[in-house]
């Protein structure tokens, strides 16, 4: 993982997912999601910092984005006319728990020693996530 801060985008996995989203639908997140959501082993840094990006873009079609809101997701948000987010929200919740807890995105923080600032970036997003 190229990464330069604990931040949601601040990683080469979600920079380059944010260059793909305007290709992606409402079905294509709700894929990236369940995929770490339902996964029951380990989950690898790329697609842990892809769930992480795809659930901040849930939060923000929700209403309630990060404050570091990338450009590429209040355009998708503005295009995308989302139906029901419930499941979405439950999915995306799942996917952030999955790897705050057993992905090797948390351990590179551990060893990093900046774990503690980026479990509060994540509990931050589960936090708009459920309200």
């Amino acid at each position: 993982m190229g990464g330069w801060g604990t931040g949601s985008f601040e990683n080469d996995d979600a920079q380059d997912f944010l260059g793909q989203l305007k290709s992606l639908g409402i079905d294509d997140l709700k894929q990236i999601l369940a995929r770490v959501a339902d996964e029951r082993d380990y989950i690898e840094a790329p697609e842990s910092g892809v769930a992480i990006a795809a659930a901040e873009v849930i939060a923000a079609l929700k209403g309630a984005p990060s404050q570091t809101m990338p450009r590429e997701i209040e355009e998708w948000v503005g295009k995308t006319q989302g139906g029901s987010t419930s499941e979405l929200k439950e999915l995306a919740s799942r996917a952030v728990s999955k790897v705050r807890t057993n992905s090797e995105l948390k351990d590179l923080w551990l060893e990093a020693e900046g774990l503690n600032e980026w479990s509060a970036s994540l509990r931050d997003l589960e936090q708009r996530l459920a309200d």
